[in-house]
């Protein structure tokens, strides 16, 4: 498929519905090198293709971009073949939305942490989002650094997106 032909959650979760198990993306995508909302809508469609079921392939650099908090999501398949880096099968971040919070669950970098945001912030507002390539507003600018340091959101320029795959609502 063409970046950009599927826009938001809705067109995967049709493909998934259809019966596709995964994706391959056409073009080379060099990350460092995209334009900030590109990258960003890029992320957003990595997220949301491993939140509703469809494995993703694409050929991509990502130069001196960290990507240490992407190794939940699908790598690039690099120029040399190899992939930019190795996703450890037990590597997750899952964002579950409860009616006054979300809680996310992270297991990237080791042991299993949980972190619970109150769902009245501008934290969880960045988190909840679902507009890919959604520009940040003055009252998520602030929220962004501390989910960003945590590992918790992708922002280049004044874009960004949260990075847990979301799963589901709970019901009370």
């Amino acid at each position: 498929m063409e970046f950009r032909s599927v826009d938001n959650r809705a067109g995967l979760v049709s493909l998934a519905r259809t019966g596709y198990a995964g994706v391959r993306l056409s073009g080379h995508h060099v990350m460092p090198s995209m334009p900030d909302r590109d990258l960003v809508a890029l992320i957003a469609l990595l997220r949301d293709a491993r939140g509703v079921g469809l494995r993703f392939l694409w050929s991509g650099e990502c130069g001196d971009l960290d990507v240490r908090y992407l190794r939940h999501l699908d790598p690039p398949r690099q120029p040399d073949r190899t992939f930019a880096w190795s996703p450890r099968a037990d590597a997750q971040l899952l964002a579950r939305r409860g009616p006054t919070f979300i809680s996310v669950d992270d297991t990237r970098l080791g042991p299993r942490r949980r972190i619970v945001i109150d769902r009245s912030t501008p934290e969880a507002h960045v988190l909840e989002a679902v507009d890919w390539g959604r520009e940040i507003t003055t009252m998520e600018r602030a929220g962004i650094r501390g989910l960003t340091r945590d590992g918790l959101a992708f922002s280049s320029g004044d874009y960004c997106v949260g990075l847990p795959v979301r799963q589901g609502i709970w019901c009370v």
